[in-house]
């Protein structure tokens, strides 16, 4: 059985986790605990008392709420993706968490991996969680370090119920990201006190509490209520709804101290208090993920770790350069996030972050170090994301160039324009034979692909596609400058896009940041698109009217300040239920 996560709340809890009940019914407890009651807000099966305040407590800002008629949209319940289970578990008891043992794969949406559509959980699966949530509790409770971050008291006994009470609102409320509701209290601290009553320690019944909480639903997803499920009247997150996706969006884990502290007394409600928590997590060394998870997948440097280049073809490629080149894309992104990039320089910066082992490929004499050296006007044939090694190569074959596929992945990542799929039958550009690599390697590509665009099949879309990637012709594979092929042909990086003349990635650089063209629009609406997607967890159609109601300004902003618009946003803020 699979849980479907496109059911409503309702549902989902009425019906969805009841194989949990089977599967593991030696733990049958672990399921009924969390899963009682309502994804509605009553009482015993909704959110905490005061979720959806709209008062902005604690003084401050007040929450405007969407526009009339605008859909703010709503995030299913999702599964915690492998890194964000291992981080979350790392911050809440301080030790690993083996994700290899998973029967679960981070699925991806819209080139992203924390979508919650893609992120159910079978049967199979739900085991591997059970399973983990013993070994750690077992783990946690034969460390005196890890088990004092849970144990502020230890019962005395079965009746010590202050003590276990109190655990399981503090350490508990952490666990499962909101307060503990009266019920919940209830059954856990039953079931601590039965394994006390059946010879269990003290620790070792609050030992039982934590295996528990740690294979509830309530831990391995992130659930948000709806005070009526049925309903697509917006609503207001709650604090600790707020908290958790902030902290998830920053740091792939849950909320810390001060986001708890902040949840607590209301003020992360307020607009300075979120816009002062983003400074702080992104400053913070945990902001590291944003820039790998966001900027990462993004921008593709995500893939040029597991990219394929022929070490005969391109001899000098090894794992330090594939590493140099993957660092130097983060820092790019990194130095539009919280340097003083601008995003509308995001084509045209001549900045690069280059170590002794990339400077090699870039010709760059004097650089030493392993670490990478930020460097200004490297080299006049460099300019911008589109003269990165690490971009030319993860948008390569493995044994050359391909500038069809370098112009659709610029077009679709950054332009966010839908390309269609090639028809089955155009037959391919290289033979797929080690002969026809060879072949692929010392050829004009140019003049290949004007023969390919003979084919009317293939002339529309080609059309579209090749200017943008031959005007990066005169970089190779792995990003090195060069001005002739193998077979002793010039290589021409001129041509013509959407009627704009360009003589190579300078110029087009140039023409793609032009503030008068469309492209800055485009530009702008996809880097918003790519955000909001990604802070949601959810996949956007392009006309989704949030993309433009951001009001990111392209010609003067940074990509902190576009994050500011987007966590400031309705539809980050609200939500509605599933009619």
């Amino acid at each position: 059985m699979k849980i479907e996560t496109t059911e409503t709340h309702q549902t989902f809890v009425q019906r969805g986790f009841r194989f949990g009940l089977l599967s593991c019914g030696a733990f049958l407890v672990v399921m009924t605990i969390g899963c009682t009651g309502s994804i509605a807000g009553d009482p015993n099966g909704g959110p905490p008392s005061g979720s959806g305040n709209t008062s902005g407590g604690g003084g401050g800002n007040t929450i405007t709420p969407p526009p009339p008629g605008t859909d703010v949209g709503r995030v299913e319940i999702h599964r915690l993706n492998n890194l964000e289970y291992a981080n979350t578990i790392r911050d809440l008891v301080g030790v690993e968490a083996n994700t290899a043992n998973f029967n679960s794969s981070d699925g991806k949406g819209d080139g992203f991996d924390n979508i919650a559509s893609e992120f159910g959980v079978t049967d199979e699966q739900y085991a591997s969680y059970f399973n983990s949530a013993v070994d750690i509790s077992d783990r946690v409770f034969a460390d005196m370090t890890a088990s004092a971050r849970i144990l502020s008291c230890t019962p005395t006994g079965a009746t010590d119920t202050a003590c276990i009470k109190s655990i399981i609102q503090t350490w508990g409320l952490k666990a499962w990201r909101r307060p503990i509701k009266d019920n919940e209290i209830t059954d856990l601290t039953k079931l601590a006190t039965d394994a006390i009553t059946a010879g269990e320690t003290g620790a070792g019944g609050v030992k039982q509490i934590v295996k528990s909480m740690l294979a509830s639903p309530n831990f391995l997803f992130r659930i948000e209520y709806d005070p009526d499920p049925a309903s697509n009247k917006a609503h207001q997150l709650d604090p600790y709804e707020l908290a958790s996706r902030l902290s998830y969006l920053h740091w792939s884990t849950m909320p810390d101290q001060t986001l708890f502290d902040l949840a607590a007394n209301g003020k992360i409600m307020n607009d300075d208090t979120i816009l002062a928590q983003v400074d702080r997590m992104l400053a913070d060394a945990r902001g590291q993920l944003f820039i790998q998870r966001f900027g990462g997948q993004w921008l593709g440097m995500e893939t040029l770790l597991t990219h394929q280049v022929e070490p005969t073809a391109f001899p000098t490629f090894d794992e330090p350069l594939r590493q140099a080149m993957y660092k130097e894309g983060l820092l790019y992104f990194q130095e539009f996030l919280l340097g003083s990039g601008k995003m509308k320089d995001f084509f045209t910066t001549k900045v690069n972050f280059v170590n002794a082992r990339l400077a090699k490929i870039y010709g760059v004499s004097g650089i030493t170090s392993d670490q990478p050296t930020r460097l200004n006007n490297m080299a006049a044939n460099r300019v911008g994301f589109m003269g990165l090694a690490g971009f030319l190569t993860q948008s390569s074959y493995a044994y050359r160039t391909t500038p069809t596929l370098r112009g659709k992945w610029v077009l679709e990542n950054l332009l966010c324009q839908e390309i269609p799929q090639p028809p089955n039958d155009v037959p391919k550009l290289d033979p797929e034979t080690p002969a026809g690599m060879m072949m692929g390697q010392s050829e004009n590509v140019r003049i290949r692909l004007e023969a390919h665009r003979a084919d009317p099949k293939c002339a529309a879309c080609h059309a579209v596609l090749d200017p943008i990637g031959l005007g990066l012709e005169t970089f190779d594979a792995i990003g090195q400058y060069r001005q002739k092929y193998l077979n002793g042909d010039t290589i021409d990086p001129a041509g013509v896009y959407d009627g704009k003349n360009f003589t190579g990635l300078d110029t087009l650089a140039t023409m793609l940041s032009d503030p008068s063209s469309k492209y800055v629009e485009q530009l702008t609406d996809c880097a918003t698109k790519k955000l909001l997607t990604y802070s949601l967890s959810r996949t956007l159609d392009a006309t989704d009217p949030f993309i433009k109601s951001i009001g990111f300004a392209w010609g003067g902003g940074s990509m902190k300040d576009l994050l500011k618009k987007v966590v400031l946003s309705s539809p980050f803020r609200f939500r509605h239920g599933e009619p």
